[in-house]
């Protein structure tokens, strides 16, 4: 602590002065671009995925919804009709037929702006849209299908929906979907009932996992050791992103998934982003050559803001918030980590989840024996 008292005075100082399943189809097979993947973050567990050529749609056109987080009206409104950075979006994949993952009129919209663009989800959401742009996929319960759509390889899995606030949901049809793009496989499994009998027909600790996105709203449903020992026994994910946050808990939950899941990605803050690093031509990671902390961005910022850090080797990782006297006001992760590049949100609360004044606050970054720390403020 002392050191670290020590360093924040001279900063300060210095500032303020391949296919897999039962069946393949193919629909307009390209060849796989090497690119920088970046996941984006747009609302309740909606997301951009991109590689610089292609681009999916998971979960993400709807209009905002009370209790959960969403995008600001003008940046939905650019969703809906196809508008930059939304245009020209190769697969839009829809997990369930509930109001918070899709809207008929918005999709409707987007597609008729899109229209090279093709969708896929389960029967009960398809029956409301017609058209060679929806394309009927549909495999047998605990099963997968597996097809490549506009040059995107796709793995199409049917898997349970859970149980939440006592309500039985197992009438409702869940896909989850493994793609692959820029080269890494990226699995979002939508309101997925965590268990290992549900995940274990699927393989998918076989397949290399780079990154699975899970729901985390609801502590009963989602978050408790027994769904943790069976995404990590059964999925094996390199990355862990949480995202479906109940957006009057999102302290709470944030809590519960950093101790569930140490050095998980929060996604909490519409646009917050989380990128898989560069991969070679010959497929290869391109790891970063030096370890690395970012400036967070935003900054200022208001109520949240992500902070990237790039690691050149494993290593063990602590990153940590400080006030301007030196106090600790939370640790965002503390957990061993593979080399690339890293992502985490900081949601301007402190480790009891209260919110923290605004001011100038220094995050500190520990690993491969060095310690770098940068200077960032919160506004109100």
């Amino acid at each position: 602590m002392k050191l670290f008292k020590i360093t924040v005075l001279l900063y300060c100082a210095i500032l303020l002065s391949p296919i897999r399943g039962n069946s393949i189809i193919m629909i307009d097979d390209d060849s796989q671009g090497q690119e920088e993947v970046t996941i984006t973050y747009l609302q309740n567990d909606g997301v951009l995925i991109s590689d610089g050529t292609y681009k999916v749609l998971i979960d993400a056109i709807f209009n905002p919804l009370s209790g959960w987080i969403n995008l600001d009206p003008a940046e939905n409104s650019k969703l809906t009709n196809a508008q930059p950075p939304y245009d020209d979006v190769d697969l839009v994949l829809i997990t369930h037929n509930h109001g918070d993952h899709y809207s008929i009129s918005n999709v409707n919209t987007h597609m008729n702006n899109n229209s090279n663009g093709k969708v896929i989800a389960p029967p009960q959401v398809m029956v409301n849209f017609s058209g060679p742009q929806f394309l009927n996929i549909n495999p047998a319960f605990g099963e997968s299908e597996s097809l490549i759509v506009n040059g995107i390889e796709v793995e199409v899995l049917h898997i349970r929906h859970f149980d939440a606030f006592g309500i039985d949901f197992s009438d409702v049809e869940n896909f989850g979907y493994l793609i692959n793009i820029g080269g890494f496989n990226i699995l979002h499994l939508g309101d997925v009932f965590m268990s290992v009998e549900n995940l274990q027909n699927f393989g998918l600790a076989e397949k290399g996992i780079d990154v699975v996105l899970i729901p985390t709203f609801h502590t009963p449903a989602h978050l408790m050791n027994s769904h943790r020992d069976a995404l990590i026994s059964q999925v094996q994910p390199a990355n862990i992103i949480a995202l479906h946050l109940l957006s009057g808990s999102i302290a709470v939950i944030t809590q519960q998934v950093n101790d569930l899941y140490p050095g998980a990605t929060i996604f909490s803050v519409p646009l917050q982003s989380f990128s898989l690093g560069v991969t070679s031509v010959d497929g290869t990671d391109q790891i970063p050559e030096n370890f690395s902390l970012a400036q967070n961005y935003p900054n200022p910022f208001n109520p949240g803001t992500t902070i990237e850090y790039s690691l050149a080797h494993a290593s063990s990782v602590v990153l940590k918030i400080y006030d301007v006297l030196g106090n600790k006001i939370r640790t965002l992760v503390n957990a061993s980590q593979i080399a690339g590049r890293k992502t985490v949100a900081w949601n301007g609360r402190d480790d009891k989840g209260e919110r923290v004044k605004s001011g100038i606050y220094f995050y500190e970054l520990a690993a491969e024996n060095t310690v770098q720390v940068k200077k960032m403020i919160l506004i109100k």
